[in-house]
């Protein structure tokens, strides 16, 4: 090889952001299936270093009776931890939804529910985010990439055979509307500011919008709540903390 050839190839390398200056999502200790009955949780607040996951799974049910169990779940998850009985929770919003308890002290929480489950995660510190899809989700995947995603994404995945797009697909959506919950964004305009490794399915974080803090800051972990569910769980300055997860009974 020339000198000249050598010198544009190290030019080349250089101009190109390295993935590896990107921070990989931090150890966890990430629950096996079947995750345990959530009684063992139910009467206990949460320790001073707890993450907590509620996994519920349900059958099929009328469009009606959703946000009655949704409401039913969240409360029986998130009542253990502030000492209270369900019904005495309180809810607000922040200034673009993303709900809260109005209670001293409490913890972060957020939620995600589709087809087969709700999945209710609980932080003690710091900001958590959740989004969970069925694995046999089959999305109009093009479609969807061009409107949400980035111009880079978009090519990524145009390059794949189909069920390598979808299954890609899948693993990206999740991990940004996670990311997009724990700040309380919305997913409008923001799903294409948050970028994760396209080869990488433990969900590695490559580039945030600068309203999300630093990078160091994050922690991302992809979870299987059930064998035909997959979900990423999103947090912000929850270092140290350990998780502990638990099945809500139908």
């Amino acid at each position: 090889m020339s000198a000249r050839r050598a010198a544009r190839r190290r030019r080349r390398a250089a101009s190109r952001p390295p993935e590896s200056t990107a921070p990989a999502s931090r150890p966890v200790n990430t629950p096996t299936l079947p995750w345990p009955p959530f009684a063992a949780l139910a009467h206990q607040p949460l320790a001073d270093d707890e993450l907590r996951l509620c996994w519920r799974p349900h059958g099929d049910e009328p469009p009606q009776a959703r946000r009655a169990r949704v409401d039913q779940v969240l409360r029986a998850a998130l009542a253990p931890t502030l000492g209270l009985v369900p019904e005495a929770l309180r809810f607000g919003r922040e200034a673009r939804g993303r709900p809260f308890l109005q209670h001293p002290g409490a913890p972060d929480f957020n939620l995600s529910d589709t087809e087969g489950g709700t999945l209710v995660a609980i932080a003690v510190r710091g900001r958590v985010g959740v989004d969970l899809e069925r694995i046999d989700r089959r999305p109009p995947v093009a479609r969807l990439a061009r409107r949400y995603f980035a111009a880079d994404e978009v090519a990524a995945l145009a390059a794949l055979a189909e069920e390598p797009a979808r299954l890609a697909f899948l693993q990206l959506w999740t991990a940004k509307e996670a990311s997009c919950k724990a700040t309380g964004t919305g997913i409008f305009g923001w799903l294409p500011r948050w970028r994760f490794s396209l080869q990488d399915a433990a969900t590695r974080l490559l580039e945030a919008p600068a309203d999300a803090g630093a990078m160091a800051r994050w922690t991302h972990l992809r979870l299987a709540p059930s064998p035909a569910h997959t979900a990423v769980l999103a947090l912000r300055d929850g270092d140290g903390l350990h998780l502990r997860a638990g099945t809500l009974a139908p």
